[in-house]
């Protein structure tokens, strides 16, 4: 007869250990659940940073996990360095049109943001994130371990992980995240589909030294260059402040050499100037989402969910928020006040998240570099100040919601969640470009200063937060929540002014800053409140809304 193999016990098996699986072994940590990442990789990959935008949003939740400056630190273009994007004919020839505070980057303060955006290289995200994880004790983080296989029952899910050296390692969890991006492993075992569409364009990726180039050029610092001229089409921009470059353009060139890739990389900065390439990544857009988010007790976040284009900078920033979301949610599980739908929930909140990043940038992907094109752009003279004004016309008409994306980064609101108590209250939406505060339920929590370096989000609780606004609510709130177990913090603001910015006496807010229920709190069940924004009152709040389905192992929450 033989003996099962021991296994190592956690609560949650993070499978992935990127920025999104970092992340959300970050949230898991903070709020002291047991978890164990499994990460091929020992270091990061210096080769291919594709993500280089961390927005609003994203700095906003690693500030609540207290690692925001630890980003900063580590990326090699500080805060401030720069907060433009320019279009020219080359990086050497014609400027065509600068763009200024995009992306949310500038260091001008802006009251709606607790954090603005960084430019930061995914290598250098990484590194931060694994850097700070030594700081969470119930975290394990095992580098150098690829996942085999999984098995899931009744009551957990057991993997088996080897690493280079052929040893192995079992290790069961009462649950599975599998943030192991495009072709992940995690998805496959489970037999998750992903339905959506590829396209016919390739792009090629090529990251090079280049000393000196920065000083080369007379367009100023920016953080992307789009290159506009005949001979080649494409984006570049500096990864540190050391001449490390990279660029893209449409197609492999000829026949891939490296000599091919430099005579594109020429062509982009207008000159022969003397570069080292020192990779080259060739790939296609996808848009492509995940027909399922939970199968039993695993979970696809990140890539392993979504795939979509580059273009606006979304794909890391939704997976990012992929872990707060079911970061808060498997915490609750583990530490047993979730409700029997709350983790069916990810997937009702995510998804459409997911198909509208995807819109967004096919949208922004229907004009790039190679559309700009028309005879006479790197002209001399009156005759060339005239065309590269009407392509200027056009890249403001074109890329102006890509560049300034706060609207559609702050304004993400879950418009059918069964978490949430909706109402006929005012509901202004924000436009891609125009963000509109608002504390309509199912949006995030709009924020405040409330005074030199004090933030509305700073005083948040790990749990849910009731935020009153000059009234105080009664002892019920706290017996119903100590009853269900639910953590439960008061913000008590004596500012009547923020009644009506508010527009409610009292706010619910959810562990992810999103707004569960506003309100006067008159004729309140609280109990009945709770149990729903803790996933107790499914089939009475989302009659009609799909269930994931799940393997005839897998077992309900």
């Amino acid at each position: 007869m033989n003996t099962p193999r021991p296994y190592e016990e956690t609560d949650v098996i993070i499978v992935g250990g990127g920025p999104v699986g970092l992340t959300l072994a970050h949230v898991l940590g903070a709020r002291d659940i047991r978890c164990v990442l499994l990460e091929p990789r020992q270091t990061p990959d210096i080769n291919s940073p594709r993500c280089k935008q961390l927005n609003p949003r994203s700095m906003e939740i690693f500030r609540t996990l207290g690692i925001a400056e630890d980003i900063r630190r580590h990326s090699r273009l500080p805060f401030g360095w720069s907060d433009r994007a320019v279009f020219a004919t080359s990086l050497t020839g014609h400027l065509i049109e600068r763009l200024d505070q995009v992306f949310a980057l500038s260091d001008v303060p802006n009251s709606d943001l607790v954090e603005p955006a960084q430019w930061c290289g995914q290598d250098r995200v990484e590194e931060a994130l694994r850097a700070s994880l030594r700081r969470r004790d119930s975290v394990t983080a095992l580098w150098g371990w690829t996942l085999r296989d999984i098995e899931q029952d009744a009551h957990g899910v057991t993997v088996t992980a080897t690493a280079s050296d052929g040893s192995e390692r079992r290790i069961r969890g009462r649950y599975l995240a599998g943030a192991d991006g495009s072709r992940s492993t995690v998805r496959r075992r489970l037999g998750i589909e992903m339905t959506g569409r590829g396209h016919e364009a390739q792009f090629v990726q090529a990251i090079f030294r280049a000393p000196g180039l920065s000083a080369a050029h007379s367009l100023g610092r920016a953080v992307q260059y789009w290159i506009v001229n005949e001979r080649v089409s494409g984006m570049m921009g500096t990864l540190d402040t050391e001449d490390t470059w990279w660029a893209g353009f449409p197609g492999a060139p000829g026949d891939g050499s490296e000599e091919r890739f430099r005579d594109a990389v020429a062509g982009l900065i207008g000159t022969d100037f003397p570069v080292t390439i020192l990779a080259t990544d060739t790939w296609s857009p996808r848009m492509l989402v995940a027909d399922h988010y939970r199968a039993g007790r695993c979970f696809l976040l990140g890539d392993a969910a979504h795939l979509n284009p580059p273009w606006g900078g979304f794909g890391a920033n939704l997976g990012i928020g992929d872990a707060a979301d079911l970061g808060w949610k498997l915490a609750a599980a583990v530490s047993g006040w979730a409700g029997p739908d709350l983790l069916d929930c990810y997937e009702a909140e995510r998804r459409p998240m997911a198909h509208r990043a995807i819109a967004e940038a096919v949208r922004n992907m229907q004009v790039l570099s190679g559309d700009l094109v028309q005879p006479g752009l790197e002209d001399d003279g009156p005759a060339g100040d005239r065309t590269r004004a009407t392509a200027a016309a056009k890249i403001r008409r074109s890329k102006t919601a890509e560049m300034y994306t706060l609207g559609f980064v702050l304004g993400a609101r879950y418009c059918d969640s069964p978490l949430v108590r909706y109402d006929d209250g005012p509901a202004p939406g924000s436009t891609t470009s125009h963000y509109q505060p608002s504390t309509a339920p199912g949006g995030r929590l709009p924020h405040l200063w409330l005074g030199p370096g004090r933030s509305l989000f700073d005083e948040l609780g790990r749990g849910f937060t009731l935020v009153e606004l000059g009234s105080t609510a009664g002892p019920e709130w706290e017996t119903a929540a100590q009853e269900r177990g639910l953590p439960l913090a008061r913000l008590h603001l004596h500012r009547p002014d923020l009644a009506e910015i508010m527009g409610a006496d009292f706010l619910l807010v959810r562990p992810d800053h999103h707004v569960a229920w506003r309100g006067s709190g008159h004729d309140l069940d609280v109990a009945e409140l709770l149990d729903q924004v803790r996933g107790c009152a499914r089939s009475s709040t989302s009659a009609g809304m799909p269930v994931t389905s799940v393997s005839p192992q897998a077992a309900p929450a």
